[in-house]
């Protein structure tokens, strides 16, 4: 598992791929059942996760409803960024909604590596920027467009979300019920 993610980070993350030999160790191979919470909201984000295989849901409890702010899949990382970086209880729930294989990176780990390569830290926080400009792109979406031209958004440019996971997530994603989505959908065969 360690080679692929070693692949994924001569793309995004050069300088660990430079320092691999030392740093391979510091990532931990690990598997979840679908259901499994990986990361409770209020808690604080103790890891990182790389997606080797599965997919996961990054959302939010308002009051009851469920809200869905992201799904992640194959060589995508995931935390509660927040939470993580600033040791602060997450505002999110992180969950398998496949079986998941992953690569854990501890917070101590994370900190030692950003503290003994500088280059390191710039890849994270350009990770990191890019995250929470997709966030904004996702709030606009969300008050600028109608249920049905966001499921149109989604199912040009994200149609994996919809060919992988469970269609109450989907609509919890969308901002609406699970029975508008089935009308949106009927609508758009």
């Amino acid at each position: 598992m360690q080679k692929e993610f070693s692949n994924y980070l001569k793309n995004k993350f050069p300088a660990i791929e430079d320092h691999w030999d030392e740093l391979g160790s510091l990532f931990v191979p690990a598997s979840f059942a679908k259901g499994t919470t990986l990361l409770d909201e209020g808690d604080v984000a103790a890891e990182v996760y790389i997606v080797i295989q599965g997919a996961l849901r990054l959302w939010h409890n308002d009051n009851g409803r469920d809200i869905t702010l992201q799904f992640f899949f194959e060589n995508q990382m995931v935390s509660s960024f927040e939470s993580f970086y600033l040791n602060k209880p997450s505002g999110f729930s992180i969950e398998c909604v496949e079986d998941t294989k992953v690569l854990k990176l501890s917070k101590k780990d994370f900190d030692m590596m950003r503290h003994r390569y500088p280059a390191i830290e710039s890849s994270i926080t350009s990770l990191i920027c890019e995250r929470f400009i997709e966030y904004r792109n996702i709030f606009f979406s969300q008050i600028q467009h109608s249920p049905e031209e966001r499921y149109r958004e989604l199912a040009d440019n994200d149609p994996e979300v919809l060919e992988r996971v469970p269609l109450h997530f989907v609509a919890s994603y969308l901002g609406i019920t699970p029975v508008s989505l089935s009308r949106i959908r009927k609508r758009n065969l």
